[in-house]
């Protein structure tokens, strides 16, 4: 059944993207580069290095010119913009960021990525700047309506994404099949290789939108989608990222892009974490419905 709060998070190595975010006023990338050298510990001197991922709508795609775009990206480099540093984007996929920010590859992960418990132990979050629902996907012709009419079948996940738990705790009877990403996912079912897909929701009506499939069932996700750091990275980068996130909300920034590519409201739990988006988005239509 769909909820009046609606939907959630949630490519194999491919290409480097080198994307400059030009200080305010004008300064020049040297003079960037420097100022950014000073404030922050990164990979790469005054550059900060972004895993991000080819294939996950409406967070991180490819667009047909080669570069990163989607709501995690803009957000990002929004954050950056103001923070006067550049982003250099390196696409993988989603074990790709998790490993390349414990190996000390990456300073942070562009992406709808769950902040799990788990997760928390290997990398550090930003506070959650998404939160939404997890959607069962079958193609269109399907006929399931309810998590246990999914009991015996193969139903496809993305390999380590926080829908995997999901199966195994709402869908144990299920035969659970792993995928690298949501390009191999997505085309498994429309194959007939997998009978269901688990994805976050807002992944999920991306693809309602494109393929020919449906949403059999959404339930409640259990945590919201942040941003993940290196857990022996610069703590004042994660601090600073989660300022200029709020200042995005105050001055309205946040709901801009947050239309540009949602048309659900705004869940309640995310307004939780981050208490300040309530007068944002209240008598608006991206205002959770009241109970």
């Amino acid at each position: 059944m769909h909820s009046t709060l609606r939907r959630s998070l949630l490519a194999g190595a491919a290409a480097t993207l080198l994307l400059p975010l030009t200080a305010c006023g004008g300064d020049s990338d040297s003079s960037s580069a420097k100022a950014s050298t000073a404030k922050y510990k990164l990979v790469q001197n005054g550059v900060i290095t972004a895993g991000t991922q080819a294939e996950q709508p409406p967070f991180a795609v490819t667009d047909a010119s080669g570069n990163p775009t989607g709501f995690a990206v803009d957000l990002m480099n929004e954050a950056a913009k103001r923070l006067d540093v550049k982003v250099q984007y390196k696409t993988t996929n989603l074990q790709g960021i998790l490993a390349g920010l414990s190996a000390g590859q990456y300073d942070i992960g562009v992406a709808g990525v769950g902040a799990t418990p788990e997760r928390a132990k290997q990398v550090s979050f930003t506070a959650p700047y998404y939160w939404g629902f997890t959607s069962v996907v079958t193609k269109k012709s399907g006929k399931e309506t309810q998590l246990s009419d999914f009991d015996g079948k193969r139903v496809g996940v993305v390999s380590g994404a926080v829908q995997e738990a999901f199966i195994a705790k709402k869908m144990p009877r299920a035969k659970l099949v792993k995928f690298k990403d949501q390009t191999a996912l997505i085309s498994q079912l429309l194959s007939g290789g997998v009978e269901a897909i688990v994805l976050g929701g807002a992944d999920a009506d991306e693809y309602v939108k494109k393929q020919p499939v449906r949403i059999a069932v959404e339930q409640d996700s259990l945590q919201g989608s942040a941003f993940p750091l290196r857990r022996n990275g610069d703590p004042k980068l994660l601090k600073d990222l989660d300022a200029q996130i709020d200042a995005m909300i105050d001055d309205g920034t946040y709901v801009t892009l947050y239309k540009k590519y949602f048309h659900d409201p705004i869940a309640a739990d995310l307004i939780k974490k981050r208490l300040h988006l309530a007068k944002q988005v209240e008598g608006t239509d991206l205002a959770p419905a009241k109970k």
